[in-house]
């Protein structure tokens, strides 16, 4: 729902409404852009992995919409529920699991290097 200019959704409305898709992009769908959003329908005891090997210069965002995930990141568990939010920056582990039915949001940014470095020197 919006315009052109802007998008604006019920994430949990709209996660209950498309229950029947395993995941569905909210915006930057069918566009290229580096900025990305998708929302994932999980089961209870489904699993879902951060992509760091994939994209390792992209900040991840994960925001609780409905139920409850555990988020292992480098050991440690953390619990997400409804309106709780993750942040992940670029090569951080991150691997999700459902404790019940759960919508999750995850979104994407590619992170740039700093003023005065280059891309190959943030790599290292």
């Amino acid at each position: 729902m919006g315009s052109d200019k802007h998008w604006i959704t019920q994430l949990d409305e709209e996660a209950r409404a498309r229950r029947d898709q395993r995941s569905f992009h909210v915006f930057a769908e069918g566009e290229h852009s580096d900025a990305r959003g998708q929302i994932y329908n999980l089961e209870a005891g489904g699993e879902l992995d951060i992509w760091q090997d994939k994209w390792p210069r992209h900040l991840f965002i994960v925001i609780g919409i409905d139920g409850v995930v555990d988020a292992v990141v480098e050991g440690t568990t953390h619990s997400l529920r409804a309106q709780t939010q993750l942040v992940l920056p670029p090569r951080t582990p991150c691997k999700l699991k459902a404790r019940t039915p759960s919508a999750i949001e995850i979104l994407s940014l590619l992170s740039m290097p700093p003023r005065g470095t280059s891309a190959e020197e943030s790599d290292k």
